[in-house]
């Protein structure tokens, strides 16, 4: 049976490593500038500081002794190996280490100079193929060639010319096979602490049942007009495990979402046949595309006469206006992870406190995204954060690892 191939792949304990490359930008005119030996010593500098203080940061933040290597296998390029399956969450973490850690530092310089800071680009890619190097550098030359910092590769998707017509046949393999899949993770209740909800958030195989991320193929998807239908799987297996297990559940849609008459219309009529409302909240992603507040505000009441209730999702980063907010009929705000990530630092948690103060004031429930540890989780607790979500919570899990029944849902179509 499908299902039980897919668990048995991810159960199964395999040699996966991530590998950080990390590359000092503009090297050539540090050495134009002031000589090739403090180009050297540059170099030495950045060396100690990742095999001593970032090295040791990332074990402490990911909170167990795993095996880093690292080396400078080129004039200005260093490879950081982990030799460890990290989860996206904690490769994100990791990135933000190396990052700004050295970004921030002062680099000192011979014959009194004085000190200088560098900037860097970061290519990442997790594998247990020997090759994972190859697909490490087409993210680390794709994050320059677009003038970002960082980029992430998934190996699987890059391992030949192909890439796009493997992608393209990875989904309509999920869509004609089921195989769309809705993994939970939890909310939070700060108060009592029970979980009172789950985010439903997409998952979708290949043939060997190997899992894909979102950021890998949601925009090819959207590109390929499979988005919807994407869409409609999900949903449609959310509704079933709301009916069966009377959970509640949380799903995402962006403006674009909103603005899809299709998605639109289904949803709502989803909603009202299966009187699912009081069980569904619906999370809008923040963002600075959103150019009609009477769209967003007319499609929130359109399915608020059914109960459902609406959030909006990583608050702090995209339109983050008071009036923004005031102006939509909302029930919870979701606080960003970049800013609960650095909730022990006074200018995030001064910040953070107006958030809550602000939605307290207008009645709006918080919800802490990002909780990682139990030190963040203590903060949330402290400033009075309604609801905590995170890998510290519970990371995302399939329906059958919550409820310990075989998922009915995820069977093949018929022809």
């Amino acid at each position: 049976m499908l299902f039980k191939k897919i668990l048995d792949i991810f159960q199964k304990k395999n040699n996966i490593k991530t590998l950080f490359l990390v590359d000092i930008l503009y090297m050539k005119d540090l050495n134009a500038i002031y000589d090739f030996k403090n180009g050297d010593f540059i170099i030495r500098q950045l060396d100690s500081i990742l095999k001593t203080s970032i090295k040791e940061l990332i074990k402490q933040e990911l909170k167990r002794n795993i095996s880093i290597n690292i080396r400078n296998t080129h004039a200005d390029v260093f490879e950081i190996y982990l030799l460890d399956d990290l989860s996206i969450q904690e490769i994100v973490i990791v990135k933000n280490i190396i990052y700004e850690s050295v970004v921030s530092n002062d680099f000192k310089l011979l014959d009194n100079y004085g000190t200088i800071n560098i900037d860097i680009t970061i290519g990442c890619a997790k594998s247990e193929d020997p090759h994972i190097k190859i697909y490490a550098e087409k993210a680390l030359y794709n994050a320059k060639l677009n003038f970002i910092h960082y980029m992430y590769y998934d190996s699987f998707l890059y391992k030949n010319e192909s890439v796009n017509e493997n992608l393209l046949d990875v989904l309509n393999y999920s869509i004609e096979n089921n195989l769309v899949e809705p993994y939970f993770q939890a909310i939070m209740d700060n108060k009592t602490n029970k979980i009172v909800k789950y985010e439903a958030l997409m998952r979708i195989f290949d043939k060997e049942g190997r899992m894909l991320m979102p950021n890998n193929f949601i925009y090819k998807a959207k590109k390929c007009r499979l988005y919807n239908k994407l869409m409609e799987i999900l949903i449609d297996k959310i509704i079933v495990y709301i009916l069966k297990y009377k959970i509640h559940i949380s799903i995402n849609l962006d403006y674009t979402d909103i603005l899809n008459p299709q998605i639109k219309k289904a949803l709502v009529s989803k909603i009202r046949k299966n009187n699912i409302g009081e069980y569904l909240t619906i999370e809008i992603l923040e963002s600075e595309k959103v150019s009609s507040f009477d769209t967003v505000n007319e499609f929130i009441n359109d399915v608020k006469q059914f109960g459902v209730k609406i959030a909006i999702d990583d608050f702090g980063t995209g339109f983050s206006n008071y009036e923004n907010i005031l102006n939509l009929n909302i029930d919870y705000i979701k606080i960003d992870g970049s800013l609960i990530r650095k909730i022990n630092e006074d200018i995030y948690l001064n910040l953070i406190k107006s958030i809550v103060l602000f939605s307290k004031q207008q009645n709006i429930k918080v919800v802490a995204e990002f909780v990682s540890d139990l030190k963040i989780l203590r903060y949330v607790k402290n400033i009075e954060i309604d609801y905590s979500q995170g890998y510290y919570i519970g990371k995302p899990k399939h329906i059958q690892e919550l409820f310990g029944e075989e998922n009915e849902t995820t069977t093949k179509k018929d022809n």
